[in-house]
Parts: structure tokens; C-alpha cells; sequence
């Protein structure tokens, strides 16, 4: 055994020896910029050369062009289980996999994990809030929030932020990244009146504090609806309201908008409880399934074809039948009938994600083809998160 090691050894060493340098940089580049990006940063080591070409913001922007020009190519992307609660309700093997879809390498374990985060408490593991640009928000607990960490799992880096000037125990999320600068937007989820103004409190990475304000809310007693993640869209962040079935709206570089706006939601919705909002290839869509108890359940996605005139445009309206039941009762026990939405691709039209019978499902709405992609599923919050073409790195603090 100790001397198979040392022949691996001294092979790796004259694998790493090799000399690169009749290759010139410009062929260089060209051969790394073909590579999964997670594996360009660890290539950083190899040699200085190397680390020079790949720190270049050239080789950056050349490796994000490619990216965004390829017809066969989309950016990167997974669901993530936002929230993994006590262990005794999470089996321990799912502590660490915060992976939905077994589907990129830029995903596969142990490449990608939130194990570098720190944690308050080992059998409850940290919440991913919101993403941004290839960064994620996490927080060590879902109430009484106070902190706070920006990471990008590709290249596990991490900062932790300041904490709020207030406790608060339960609030909205936005979370906003742009170049090297990022905003941190919350307020109460809920107002039960008497006043329509609410504290939004602001972190900006430019100033390195929380910036408190006092904003007008168009209605009294509005709820929000947490399990629906925020969605930047249009430059303004989006809240499912719950109460009266809005969708609540904020701008947060607009320097003289000091209140929330409401937006209204298709007049045809049904469903209350059974909702999200998302983006698939840059459009805004509304995704709902309808929550009665009894009879057929319809499944319903609406795009916003026009944001000023708040005009929605049902795209699909999918009837569950016994049929559709029985293409898949193999694998899923009829007794746990119970269908919900999850997300939806970021990429296609057509693909939904959905809840079914313990089960973590994609259903093609064109074709009316489900498959099982995660099953004994313990989650009913996921995330879609996109890596941006290159990563986001996070600015040093200088709090």
C-alpha cells in the first residue's frame, strides 16, 4: 500500500510538472474557457500563468459571452429545498443535500453544498431565503431573523452581514445583486392596521449599514405569503400577498418611492393557498393550483403580457383527471393524492414542478408527461437558482 501511494504521488507530481510553455495564451485561453467554471476556479492553482489568465476580467467577460451566445447552452441551474428543518422530521442523510435535480456538474455533490456556512445549530440546518446573480441569501432561522449571509456555493465564498437595527420575528425578504453591489430589503409580513405606514429596513453593501425608513402600504392588513419566494422582475421586487390576493411590489432604487404598490393578479385565479410567481426566459408568470376538496383539480399558468396595464394571459389550463392518476400510480399511493406547486424552469415554458404524492415531480405542460425526479420528499419550499455566466464574487466587508 505505501508504495502504490508514493507511485501515485510521483505520477500526479509529473503530471502537474508538465510544461505548458509552448502553448501560447491565447490557445490557452481558448481551452480553458471550454471547462465547467467550477473547475476554471480550482485551475487557478496550477501555475501563476494560469491564475493571471483566469483573474484577467478578459477571460471573464470572453467566458460570460460564450455562455449567453450558445444556442445549445443554458446557464446553469438547480432547485434548491430552501428550508430542511429538526432531523428528527429530515432523515440525516439529507442534511447536507440541498440538491433537488440531479442534472448539472456544477451541481454534483461534494461540489456543491452550503457546509461552509456556520450554524447556530448543527440538526437545524441554515434557510436559504432569496438568490441574485449566482449569490444566495441564507439565515440561520426563519423567525426573529438577525443572521445574515451572502455566499456563492460555486466558489464558497461568504460574508456575514451586520445585523438588523430591530427584531422583528417574522419578515419579507428582497434581495437584489448587481455587479459588485448587492441590497438587503425587508419588512413585516404582516400589518393588522391601524396605521397603512410599516418600517422597511435597507442594508446596502455600498454604505455597509442598515438604512431605516417609513413607507406607506396601500392597504391596512395585508399578509404575505412566505412560502412564495420574492422575484426581482422589471427592477422592482414582487411579494405574493395573501389577504387580498395581490401581489405587493417595491422599487428600491427609486429614490422618491416611499411607499409599497399593489399589483393585481389574473381576475380568473382560484387558489389562495396554492400559488407562486416566478420568471421562465424572462417573462413574468403567475403558477396555481386549485385548492378544492373536492372533485378535479386544475392546473393553471399565466403570463403577464403587459406589466404597466397589469394584463395577464392565461397560458395553460390542465385538468388532473383519474387518468392522469393512473399513468402513474406505480410509484405514487393513491391515498397521497395531494398536488401543490413548487417552481418553475427557468428556462422552458413548458416545464412545471410540482408536489405529488410525497413525491417531487416535472410535469411537461405540452405534452402532459410527469416524471418523478426526487422522491420521499420532505420540503414544500424550493428555489430556483441560476448561476450567473461567471461567478458573482462578493466585495470584501469593510464594517
Amino acid at each position: 500500500m505505501i508504495i502504490m501511494a508514493e507511485t501515485s504521488q510521483r505520477a500526479l507530481q509529473q503530471q502537474i510538472s508538465i510544461d505548458d510553455s509552448n502553448i501560447p495564451d491565447w490557445l490557452l485561453t481558448e481551452i480553458l474557457q471550454r471547462l465547467p467554471v467550477k473547475h476554471i476556479f480550482k485551475f487557478k492553482c496550477v501555475s501563476k500563468r494560469w491564475f493571471i489568465l483566469i483573474s484577467d476580467p478578459f477571460f471573464a467577460r470572453l467566458y460570460s459571452t460564450r455562455i449567453n451566445t450558445s444556442l445549445s447552452t443554458s446557464q446553469p441551474w438547480n432547485l434548491l429545498f430552501r428550508y430542511l428543518y429538526e432531523v428528527r422530521i429530515v432523515p440525516s442523510s439529507m442534511i447536507d443535500t440541498r440538491i433537488a435535480l440531479k442534472q448539472s456538474q456544477d451541481f454534483s455533490s461534494p461540489g456543491f453544498s452550503l457546509n461552509f456556512l456556520p450554524y447556530s445549530k448543527h440538526d437545524c440546518p441554515i434557510k436559504i431565503l432569496a438568490s441574485s446573480n449566482g449569490l444566495l441569501l441564507c439565515c440561520e432561522t426563519f423567525y426573529w431573523q438577525k443572521n445574515y449571509y451572502i455566499c456563492n456555493p460555486l466558489i464558497q465564498q461568504w460574508i456575514a452581514l451586520p445585523k438588523p437595527p430591530k427584531a422583528i420575528k417574522s419578515v419579507a425578504i428582497g434581495f437584489i445583486c448587481k455587479d459588485d453591489h448587492y441590497e438587503l430589503i425587508r419588512f413585516p409580513t404582516a400589518n393588522y392596521g391601524p396605521s397603512n405606514t410599516l418600517r422597511l429596513e435597507t442594508f446596502s453593501s455600498e454604505t455597509g449599514k442598515w438604512h431605516c425608513s417609513i413607507v406607506n402600504c396601500p392597504v391596512l392588513d395585508y399578509y404575505i405569503k412566505t412560502d412564495s419566494p420574492v422575484v426581482h422582475y422589471n427592477g422592482s421586487l414582487h411579494w405574493l400577498e395573501f389577504r387580498h390576493s395581490k401581489i405587493i411590489t417595491y422599487d428600491p432604487h427609486n429614490g422618491t418611492n416611499t411607499r409599497l404598490h399593489l399589483m393585481n393578479l389574473p381576475d380568473d385565479k382560484q387558489s389562495d393557498h396554492l400559488s407562486l410567481l416566478g420568471v421562465s426566459r424572462g417573462r413574468f408568470r403567475y403558477f396555481e393550483v386549485t385548492d378544492t376538496c373536492f372533485g378535479p383539480r386544475d392546473l393553471r399558468v399565466w403570463v403577464l403580457s403587459d406589466y404597466d396595464a397589469q394584463r395577464w394571459c392565461l397560458e395553460y389550463r390542465i385538468k388532473f383527471s383519474g387518468s392522469w392518476i393512473d399513468e402513474v400510480n406505480e410509484f405514487i399511493p393513491k391515498d397521497n393524492f395531494y398536488i401543490f406547486p413548487l417552481a418553475l424552469h427557468p428556462h422552458e415554458f413548458d416545464i412545471v414542478y410540482l408536489g405529488y404524492g410525497g413525491c417531487l415531480v416535472s410535469y411537461n405542460l405540452g405534452t402532459r408527461k410527469l416524471d418523478v425526479v426526487h422522491r420521499n420528499f420532505y420540503s414544500h419550499q424550493l428555489l430556483a437558482f441560476v448561476f450567473s455566466p461567471w461567478p458573482t464574487t462578493i466585495p470584501q466587508p469593510f464594517w
